[in-house]
């Protein structure tokens, strides 16, 4: 299963190199209960959420989690979106099934993505005169 985590560039990297870790997750009150609703675990979506659908971050992480909608089912969380599907899982879960990769990086708010471009090589700017030496 394709899914997405948006955080800011430091925590991607982390999580490249560390794993995910458990969070703690608001996601306002039961509409019929009126009790606040949390979740521990690893926030993730069916699509990249924009910044106002969701946890700001100029960067997010692309997750290949290979388990199904069974195993999915007991962390999903409804109600915060209504055209994105969210879950809350627990971060062992998610690191020792999953596989990740920066998935792309806002460049509005980021230097992060010039750093990673194209590098000039040194004697690019330089003009070839046609002269050895």
């Amino acid at each position: 299963m394709q899914l997405f985590h948006r955080t800011n560039i430091a925590e991607a990297r982390r999580v490249i190199r560390e794993g995910f870790r458990d969070e703690k997750w608001r996601f306002g009150r039961d509409a019929v209960t009126g009790e606040a609703i949390e979740a521990v675990g690893v926030w993730m979506s069916d699509r990249p959420l924009t910044t106002d659908e969701g946890p700001l971050g100029d960067a997010v992480i692309e997750i290949a989690l290979s388990a199904g909608e069974d195993i999915l089912a007991r962390f999903e969380v409804f109600g915060p979106t209504t055209d994105a599907r969210l879950w809350v899982v627990p971060a062992q879960l998610v690191n020792s099934r999953g596989e990740f990769r920066i998935h792309g990086v806002d460049p509005r708010n980021s230097w992060f993505h010039e750093a990673v471009g194209r590098q000039k090589p040194e004697d690019e700017d330089s003009p070839d005169d046609g002269e050895d030496g």
